[in-house]
C-alpha cells in the first residue's frame, strides 16, 4: 500500500461538558481495567453524572488521569459504544448517547439500532450481515405463517432442545459445514452467543480452564469470566491457533476445554488447513480436552474438514444463521456427543427454557424450501462485493493471494505507528474501527492491529466513504501497514 505521510487536521476541541468532574471509580472491580472503566461510564449514565450530550474525556487525557495505557482506555470507550452509551461526533470526541427510539405512531419500528451511523459516525467495528433480500423474504413468510388455521405448535411451550423438525433442520444447516449427525444430537439455540453459553455451563465448573486463541471474540471472553473460568490464551499463526502451543497448554493438567475457530477466526481471519485440524483434534483427544468448534462464519470458507468430524466425542459444534441469514432470527444450532445431549438439554431448560419456536419454525422452512441457500449465497457475493471496494480503497491483496473473503479485514500495523494512534485518527474523521486490544486474551501486549468490519455499513456508499476516511487516517503511518 502506497501511501505517503501526513498529517490529519483535527478540527479544535469544544470545552468538555461535565467530563471533567467524573472519574471512573474503579474500587472494588474485578477482571480487566477495560471492563472497570465501561461499568463506571454505565454506572454514571445511569446515575444522570453523565447526561446525555456529555463529551468524554479523550482516550490520552483518560489514560493518563487514571494511569493505564491508551489502549485499555480505546477498549473500554469501544466497550461503551457496543453497549450503546456512547458515540461520535466527526471532529469533536465521544459523547453520551441520548436516547434513540423511533416514537409509536410514526411508522417506524420501536427500538435502537446501535450499528447505524450517529452524528456522522460510519461504524466499522461490528460484524454484522448485510442485508437485502432478506426482509422480503421474512415478509413472504410471516404472511404465509399468518394465514394458517392454527399457530398453536409454534406459540407455545417446546421439549428445551427444540421440536423434531426443527432440530432436523437444524442437522441440515450444519450438513453444509460439513458435520454429518442426526436431529436427536442437535440442541435448538438462541443464537450462536446462547449455544456457546450452554455448552461451557454444561461441560466446565468455575475454576476450569478455558483455553482459547490469544486473540478472541469479546463476547466469549466476557461470558467465560462471568462463568468463573479462568481464562489462557493459545499463541495464533496465520492459520489460527498453534498445536505445539495447545499441546503445552494441555500439560499443566486437571480439566481442560478449549474455544476455537477453525474457519475465519475471529478477529485474524485465519482459516485452518486439513493437516493443521488434524494435528489440533489429535491434541484434544491425546490429553481428553473438549473443544467447542465455533463455526459462525464458517460458511463464507467452506470445504474443510470440521473439528467435529476428526473428534467427534471431543467436539461441541456451534454456529447460528445470524451472519448467513438476519441476526434478528434468534436461532443457532449445537450439535453435541451422545452423552452430553441430555446435560446440555438440561442446561438449556434451566436458562433459556426453549429458543423462540416461531423463529425456530421460520429460518427451518427456510432450510427446508431452499430460502435459507439462496439467502447464504447472496450475502456471499455481497461480502465479495464490499471486499473488491476494501482492496481498491485499501489496497490489499486479493483472494489470488491467498486473502479470505470475509466480514472483516484484519490489518497489521508496521514501523513504528501505533494501532491506537490510527484508531484515534480514524476517530477523528468519523469513522470507528476495532484496536486488537479489544480482542486480547491474557495480559501480554496485544499486536498492532485493527479489525475493519466491511458488512455493517448500510450500503457500498457509505461503505466507501469509510474506507476512504480510514485511508486518510492510514496516512499519517509513517509506512504501508500490512496485512495478516
Amino acid at each position: 500500500m502506497t501511501i505517503t505521510a501526513a498529517t490529519v487536521a483535527r478540527p479544535s476541541q469544544p470545552k468538555p461538558r461535565g467530563a471533567d468532574a467524573w472519574k471512573p471509580n474503579l474500587a472494588g472491580h474485578d477482571g480487566p481495567l477495560y471492563l472497570a472503566i465501561a461499568d463506571s461510564l454505565a454506572a454514571a449514565v445511569a446515575g444522570g453524572i453523565l447526561p446525555p450530550g456529555t463529551r468524554l474525556p479523550t482516550h490520552r487525557d483518560l489514560a493518563i488521569r487514571l494511569g493505564v495505557t491508551i489502549g485499555t482506555v480505546t477498549r473500554a470507550y469501544a466497550e461503551a459504544a457496543r453497549r450503546g452509551l456512547t458515540d461520535g461526533t466527526v471532529g469533536r470526541g465521544t459523547f453520551v448517547r441520548g436516547p434513540d427510539v423511533t416514537k409509536p405512531g410514526s411508522g417506524g419500528l420501536v427500538g435502537i439500532d446501535h450499528d447505524r451511523p450517529v452524528g456522522g459516525m460510519i461504524n466499522l467495528s461490528v460484524n454484522r450481515p448485510a442485508m437485502g433480500p432478506q426482509l422480503e423474504a421474512l415478509q413472504a413468510t410471516l404472511a404465509h405463517l399468518a394465514a394458517q388455521a392454527d399457530l398453536g405448535p409454534v406459540m407455545g411451550y417446546q421439549f428445551p432442545a427444540g421440536a423434531p423438525a426443527h432440530r432436523a433442520a437444524g442437522a441440515a444447516w450444519m450438513r453444509r459445514s460439513g458435520v454429518e449427525t442426526t436431529p436427536d444430537r442437535v440442541v435448538v439455540t438462541a443464537g450462536c452467543q446462547n449455544a456457546q453459553t450452554v455448552a461451557l455451563m454444561t461441560v466446565a465448573r468455575p475454576g476450569d480452564v478455558l483455553l482459547t486463541e490469544a486473540l478472541a471474540y469479546p463476547g466469549l471472553t466476557s461470558l467465560a469470566r462471568r462463568l468463573g473460568l479462568v481464562l489462557e490464551p493459545v499463541a495464533l499463526d496465520a492459520e489460527g491457533m498453534r498445536p505445539d502451543a495447545l499441546e503445552a497448554a494441555c500439560r499443566g493438567g486437571g480439566r481442560r476445554f478449549v474455544y476455537l475457530t477453525p474457519s475465519i477466526q475471529n478477529p485474524t481471519t485465519a482459516v485452518m488447513g486439513e493437516e493443521r485440524r488434524r494435528q489440533i483434534a489429535e491434541v484434544a483427544m491425546r490429553h481428553d480436552a473438549l473443544m467447542v468448534e465455533d463455526d459462525v462464519h464458517g460458511f463464507l470458507a467452506p470445504g474443510h474438514t470440521p473439528l467435529a468430524m476428526l473428534a467427534p466425542e471431543h467436539t461441541i459444534f456451534v454456529t447460528s444463521v445470524s451472519k448467513a441469514l438476519m441476526p434478528g432470527l434468534r436461532v443457532g444450532y449445537m450439535a453435541l456427543p451422545k452423552r452430553l445431549v441430555d446435560p446440555a438439554t438440561e442446561t438449556m431448560r434451566a436458562t433459556t427454557l426453549m429458543a423462540p419456536p416461531l423463529m425456530a419454525e421460520i429460518v427451518a422452512r427456510w432450510i427446508g424450501d431452499g430460502t435459507a441457500e439462496r439467502l447464504t449465497r447472496w450475502q456471499i457475493t455481497e461480502i465479495a462485493a464490499r471486499n473488491e471496494i476494501a482492496e481498491r480503497l485499501l489496497e490489499l491483496p486479493g483472494p489470488r493471494e491467498g486473502r479470505i473473503r470475509s466480514f472483516h479485514v484484519w490489518l497489521k500495523i508496521e514501523n513504528g505507528r501505533r494501532a491506537d494512534d490510527v484508531v484515534e485518527a480514524a476517530r477523528a474523521l468519523g469513522v470507528h474501527v476495532a484496536p486488537a486490544a479489544a480482542f486480547q486474551v491474557g495480559r501480554a501486549f496485544p499486536p498492532e492491529a485493527i479489525r475493519i468490519s466491511l458488512s455493517a455499513a448500510a450500503d457500498h456508499g457509505e461503505l466507501a466513504r469509510g474506507l476512504s476516511r480510514l485511508a486518510e487516517a492510514l496516512r499519517c503511518c509513517p509506512d504501508e501497514p500490512a496485512l495478516i
